[in-house]
């Protein structure tokens, strides 16, 4: 069955840059399902918001032959997602104006408040992947964070319990879709995500050189993502502070500042890095392009993960794909894509010197790294986005018929 399927991504587009913005995992999860559904057959559109004049009508046909649309909500420039919930209605008459779709399928709860009517009225399914659940996100709020707001907490709710099916990348994601907003058991499926095995890959093993130190073979850590609490890039910094300076190794940030405030934080990551003398030793190399993204977790000797909360956590399957082991925490999310011993090493609790003690022990214990290599290249064979994007399909084509 030929389905038609909107992906609705209200807040960024597919085609935004990881780590830039509000761009994340979400984006490579669109638009790698946007891309894999288009060629397994299906005819596939991602809405989004036109951030900018010349998005305005603009339509984007990717080279599977899914497209990207953009719908104006809103003034034409970047909103911070605090002042995104007043154009929800907008999106959605707009949205309501397109070609009826079989299925739409809502990224994060600003698409699904916008895009549930509009299912509704048209006969649409209405399919939800929320990517972060507030309340967890809540629950693990790093000192001086901002909450989540109420509004948010009640819209997930809602659409958690109304949609006809709930996407979980996780099974701690669907306990928690279940326990905190009551969703009914058979509505929430777990689809885990995929990684792009052709984009990331081993590197030959030859370290990231340093030219500033006498050592060519300084090992390096790497931590990616998007610079605010949510993703403890302090504990990290932290944790290399703890190691001797003679097995210290540099510490690369990958990934620019996103959301209202969170420039103090990258002041706070900075001044952290002189009080703990580690001038030179850390770097910031800002958001980098997929392949130059997947060329340096290739290259590192480590991928660290010091989030307090993941939806799934692409990083760690991204570097499970390169050979690359993690030393992630033990939260939401982090527990289902790394597996301990394996992959990769779960720390508990948030002390940055038993982060320190674990980086140290796979520091020296090259052997333990070289076995971690092969446990992750074949963890990360076992996730592709085809199988992901035929779970889905599957689904879709149920829930068509049913419509």
């Amino acid at each position: 069955m030929r389905v038609r399927i909107g992906l609705v991504s209200l807040h960024t587009s597919p085609l935004d840059t990881p780590g830039r913005g509000d761009a994340g995992g979400m984006n490579v999860v669109v638009r790698a399902l946007a891309d894999e559904l288009a060629l397994a057959g299906h005819r596939v559109e991602v809405l989004t918001r036109a951030a900018s004049v010349a998005d305005h009508g603009r339509i984007e046909t990717l080279e599977s032959g899914a497209r990207v649309r953009f719908l104006t909500a809103g003034e034409p420039c970047p909103l911070a997602k605090s002042e995104l919930p007043r154009v929800t209605d907008e999106f959605a008459r707009m949205l309501r104006e397109q070609p009826r779709f079989d299925v739409l399928h809502s990224h994060y709860w600003l698409s699904g408040r916008a895009a549930l009517p509009v299912a509704r009225d048209t006969g649409a399914a209405h399919v939800l992947s929320l990517h972060t659940l507030a309340v967890v996100k809540n629950a693990r709020l790093a000192p001086g964070d901002t909450p989540e707001p109420r509004e948010r907490i009640d819209a997930e709710r809602m659409l958690a319990c109304r949609s006809e099916a709930v996407i979980a990348s996780t099974r701690s994601e669907r306990d928690a879709v279940i326990a905190a907003y009551g969703a009914s058991p058979r509505a929430v499926e777990v689809v885990t995500p995929g990684v792009d095995t052709g984009t990331f890959r081993p590197a030959p093993r030859s370290p990231l050189r340093d030219e500033s130190t006498p050592s060519a073979d300084r090992p390096t850590l790497l931590v990616v993502g998007r610079i605010q609490p949510l993703k403890g890039q302090d504990l990290a910094i932290r944790a290399l502070s703890r190691l001797a300076p003679g097995i210290r190794p540099r510490l690369l940030i990958a990934g620019d500042v996103s959301g209202a405030g969170n420039e103090r934080y990258r002041a706070e990551l900075e001044r952290l890095i002189a009080e703990r003398g580690l001038v030179g030793d850390v770097e910031f190399v800002g958001a980098l392009a997929r392949r130059e993204l997947a060329a340096l977790i290739a290259r590192s000797t480590l991928v660290l993960v010091p989030s307090r909360s993941e939806t799934y956590g692409l990083v760690t399957l991204e570097a499970a794909a390169c050979g690359v082991p993690v030393v992630a925490a033990a939260a939401p999310g982090l527990i289902d894509s790394v597996r301990a011993g394996a992959t990769g090493v779960l720390v508990p609790g948030r002390d940055e010197r038993t982060w320190a003690a674990a980086i140290e022990r796979l520091l020296r214990d090259p052997a333990r790294r070289a076995v971690m290599a092969q446990a992750s290249l074949a963890h990360a064979r076992a996730h592709t986005w085809r199988a992901a994007a035929a779970r889905l399909a599957t689904l879709y084509e149920r829930l068509a018929r049913a419509n």
